[in-house]
């Protein structure tokens, strides 16, 4: 891990979170009055997928060839004949006679964009804000030691703040913090000295939704090209708390609503459960998946060089997923581009995007457990990376993520038509990635978009498995 600057800090201008107007009426009691009244609704924006180079025409084509290539030449040659099937993406000029024989038919009624009605908003332009716990009624800065993904920082409340300029600021630095952990390979508890010192905020507890739209204006930590910072925007169903691993063992990150051997085994709460209590219902699964709208790594590693050989996009990058348990089986190897029937269908990158071949998941094994082949399980990062560039670093850009909820009761509100839902992530209104539901579903591993009530995560930690 390349050391990181002696001080650098996630700013952050503000955080809004859209729900459909299905949802019901809000009290506003969660919108900060200082939102702009022309951002109290939005619709969907435009899914528009990456679209492949056009191949160079070679020079002795025949002229008559139906080839969706382009010519070398200064215009645009007609395709002299129709294409035998509807290409992937539309030709860049019409072709001759349609593809396809017109219709008469009295093309169906458009369906209205949904739409989405602000319920939470947060401006930061209150100056000298500070978020330790029982500070603030939206968030709860921790103050505690961070015991995953090989942490190399504590958490302190007053690194989190609101500065006069109506910037939320998360402050990462170099700083002793002496704890006592638990090691966990020699059984005993042990003193150790954190060497820095950052910030995470949550909503746990006080602000959680279930689908909806959340975007927030953000200006990434440190420079670029160096590694060891991991700043994270981020969603963990409400059932776990991050930090406090025990939360989340077997509830992390379930998102299934069937009976199967494993959940039986696996889950925590699963649908096979057939009794009720703390108002858990029988025969529903639950869980706390995890939703990143991004987890950031800089570096100077490019595309197709060291880690990421076979990978278009090199750092730094934004990485957007959707963790999900249980994870299927077979399963791509780390580094390599899945065979056919490994991974998802029906996903959907967008430019500057690659699938993230360098993670697809964990196997989640605990010491406690005492059957290991039932109660461990995979779990599935399903996972796009996004070029990032000098310019998301210190500058403010916006990062949107939109989930639709999955409803299979073809209700009115959702113009009578089933879906199992929908993730699609966005990087200042471009559009990034999408993990369509159908995609799970067919999977056969009942793992579903999330349904579950979640809540918010901004932080910035520091890591030695985290860039290089």
């Amino acid at each position: 891990m390349t050391k990181p600057p002696a001080r650098t800090s996630l700013s952050l201008a503000g955080t809004i979170l859209w729900l459909a107007l299905r949802c019901g009426p809000t009290d506003g009691s969660w919108i900060d009055p200082d939102t702009p009244l022309e951002a109290r609704v939005v619709t969907p924006l435009p899914v528009v997928p990456n679209k492949p180079k056009q191949e160079k025409k070679d020079k002795n084509d025949d002229a008559s060839s139906s080839s969706t290539s382009t010519s070398t030449s200064s215009h645009r040659r007609r395709h002299k004949d129709p294409t035998a099937s509807p290409t992937q993406f539309p030709t860049y000029a019409p072709t001759a006679t349609p593809s396809v024989p017109p219709s008469s038919a009295t093309p169906p009624p458009s369906v209205p964009p949904r739409r989405y009605e602000l319920v939470f908003s947060d401006e930061f332009n209150t100056p000298y804000r500070t978020f330790s716990d029982g500070h603030d009624p939206r968030w709860t800065a921790l103050d505690k030691n961070d015991y995953t993904n090989d942490a190399q920082h504590y958490y302190s409340s007053a690194n989190a703040f609101t500065d006069a300029h109506g910037n939320l600021i998360i402050r990462s630095e170099a700083h002793d913090t002496e704890i006592v952990g638990f090691d966990d390979v020699a059984y005993r508890k042990t003193k150790v000295t954190k060497h820095f010192r950052s910030a995470m905020l949550q909503s746990w507890n006080k602000f959680c939704f279930a689908g909806g739209v959340m975007e927030a204006e953000m200006s990434l930590p440190g420079k670029h090209d160096v590694g060891g910072l991991w700043p994270a925007f981020w969603l963990l169903g409400n059932l776990a708390r991050h930090t406090y691993v025990g939360s989340s063992e077997h509830v992390w990150p379930w998102s299934s609503g069937v009976c199967t051997d494993k959940s039986r085994t696996a889950q925590l709460v699963s649908a096979c459960d057939r009794v009720q209590h703390y108002g858990l219902h029988t025969g529903v699964g639950r869980g706390a998946p995890e939703i990143d709208i991004f987890e950031v790594q800089a570096g100077n590693i490019k595309a197709n060089t060291g880690n990421f050989l076979k990978m278009p996009v090199g750092q730094p990058f934004m990485s957007a997923s959707y963790q999900v348990a249980p994870g299927r089986l077979p399963r791509p190897g780390e580094g390599w581009w899945p065979a056919p029937g490994q991974w998802y269908d029906n996903l959907t990158a967008g430019t500057n995007t690659s699938l993230n071949i360098a993670f697809y998941g964990t196997y989640n094994h605990f010491l406690d457990d005492t059957d290991p082949a039932g109660q461990d399980y995979w779990s599935d990062a399903i996972s796009f990376n996004r070029q990032l560039n000098e310019s998301h670093f210190g500058q403010f850009h916006r990062y949107r993520l939109e989930w639709e909820l999955p409803d299979l009761e073809e209700r009115e509100d959702n113009n009578f038509t089933k879906t199992y839902g929908y993730l699609r992530w966005f990087l200042d209104d471009e559009f990034v990635m999408e993990v369509d539901g159908v995609g799970l579903n067919s999977s056969g591993t009942g793992s579903e978009i999330s349904s579950e009530p979640m809540y918010i995560l901004l932080n910035t930690a520091i890591s030695s498995q985290w860039g290089e």
